[in-house]
């Protein structure tokens, strides 16, 4: 995990904090706003705002407690990750239902494109200031690697975006937390094995998911099926990406050459889906000013979401990254309570903590896997070196 990563993230970040405070002072004057000497932060209508910047810190507490154990520059890739996971359902639900601009194929052909402009830039600032080489994937790991990934991620992202046109951002996210046991089922299938241990804790995070379940009382045939088409695709996609980076029977790539080629043929792909069941529709509403400023702001939640999601990935491997994803869904549900007025029951919220409980106690699990992994490694390494001097 290097610095280049921060920096650029962080320059990101920059661009949909403003994006994001743009849409939420949309309504005010701000005149008259400097004009009121009676200002309250703690005015009813200030509210649901303090609520979310609550979640917010309660949030980044919890993951810098969970994770600081496995470094500063994973932590950061961690914030990254949820703290872009959880803005993107409101920067996309903003696109819906305050611009009007339904077209989910679209939307989705729009990340991938700047997501592989972003990482080109990256990839051509090393090769002026380090002189590093720009990788071209060969045939082999096009046809084995690249297409699988974006094929799986295209169907995750077109599937995801409808259900939550279809659906609220409570059934999402509800749906959506499914996905870590998911990816173990996927990975297992795969031949690539799951600590039963581990299964302890995902029964936890998957039993919450009841929890919240018996508090939506809204229901969409249509937006579950999309839903759940969204998770089977993100857990193939997660498996995938993981056994590229890791090597397999190709040069292990690294997540930013992963997200450049990925995002390029995702992009062939979803623009053609687009076109197919869209048509130029797009292409025309786009050009009002309003609805180019809210997809772009989008599109910078995405980039960010992308590349960081690839770096967590690389060092929590598959299930672990979508466990860690699941902290995003408070934040998701109390930001639209606070953007467009929706509802929490109080089972929710119980679901919710219920949710981080099982979170807590998969890292724990996770991490204590990890360190007798490593113990056995170094007992058979010294064995080996005791017989080489023995000899």
């Amino acid at each position: 995990m290097s610095l280049r990563f921060c920096v650029v993230v962080a320059l990101l970040s920059s661009a949909l904090v403003e994006g994001l405070g743009s849409d939420t002072t949309s309504g005010e004057n701000p005149t008259n706003a400097m004009a009121d000497d009676t200002f309250n932060l703690f005015a009813e209508t200030h509210r649901p705002k303090l609520f979310y910047c609550g979640a917010v810190i309660l949030v980044v507490s919890l993951l810098i407690g969970l994770y600081h154990s496995r470094g500063v520059c994973v932590v950061v890739a961690i914030l990254f990750y949820v703290g872009a996971l959880s803005s993107m359902s409101m920067l996309i639900r903003n696109c819906y239902v305050n611009v009007g601009f339904k077209y989910p194929q679209f939307l989705t052909a729009s990340h991938f494109v700047f997501t592989a402009m972003v990482g080109l830039t990256i990839l051509f600032y090393q090769c002026v200031t380090q002189g590093s080489k720009i990788t071209v994937p060969d045939l082999n790991c096009f046809v084995k690697g690249l297409l699988p990934v974006a094929m799986a991620f295209t169907l995750s992202l077109g599937f995801a975006n409808n259900g939550l046109l279809l659906t609220n951002a409570h059934f999402y996210e509800m749906i959506g937390s499914s996905t870590p046991l998911c990816t173990t089922c996927i990975a297992y299938l795969l031949g690539q094995g799951f600590e039963k241990r581990l299964l302890p804790p995902l029964a936890l995070i998957t039993m919450s998911l009841l929890v919240v379940a018996f508090g939506e009382i809204s229901l969409s045939l249509l937006g579950l099926m999309a839903c759940l088409g969204g998770v089977i695709g993100r857990g193939c996609k997660s498996t995938l990406q993981h056994a590229l980076m890791g090597g397999s029977e190709w040069k292990a790539m690294d997540p930013i050459e992963v997200a450049v080629w990925t995002s390029l043929t995702c992009f062939v792909l979803m623009a053609g889906w687009s076109l197919a069941s869209e048509g130029i529709a797009p292409c025309r509403d786009i050009l009002a000013w309003e609805t180019l400023v809210a997809v772009f702001y989008t599109c910078v939640g995405a980039s960010i979401l992308n590349i960081a999601a690839l770096f967590v990935l690389r060092e929590l491997g598959p299930v672990a990254q979508q466990v860690v994803g699941q902290l995003k869904g408070m934040l998701s549900v109390v930001g639209a309570v606070a953007t467009f007025g929706e509802q929490v029951s109080m089972q929710q919220g119980i679901g919710y903590f219920v949710l981080m409980v099982g979170i807590y106690f998969y890292n724990q699990k996770d991490m204590e896997i990890k360190a007798e992994k490593q113990k056995k490694t170094q007992a058979t390494e010294a064995n080996e070196t005791t017989k080489i001097q023995t000899v």
